[in-house]
């Protein structure tokens, strides 16, 4: 839909689609085994043993400034543009691999 790198895409989205996840795991799986992998890989970023999730999500922002990931509107998507384009991304295969299924609203 836009002349962007997908590699380039992920990154600018991974901070907000790990910080949406967690939100939805806890509010509608609080037992899921995946908000405790995700506090792991929160360890394994920040190479603190009492790193919880929020601690990776805020660790993979700061990579990302650091790196100078472009944010979505570098490749002209507007805010007009993101109902769509969830709409395309819920029906992708790539979701089958997220750890809950997310809604318009979590």
């Amino acid at each position: 839909m836009f002349p962007a790198p997908h590699g380039a895409v992920c990154a600018a989205l991974l901070p907000a689609v790990m910080q949406v996840n967690l939100q939805a795991l806890q509010k509608r799986a609080p037992g899921s085994i995946a908000l405790s992998r995700m506090d792991e890989i929160a360890r394994l970023l920040t190479g603190k043993n009492n790193s919880r999730a929020m601690d990776g999500i805020q660790w993979v922002k700061e990579l990302c400034a650091t790196l100078h990931i472009p944010k979505l509107r570098h490749y002209g998507v507007t805010q007009g543009d993101v109902p769509p384009v969830c709409e395309k991304a819920a029906a992708a295969s790539s979701m089958k691999g997220n750890p809950i299924g997310l809604t318009p609203r979590n």
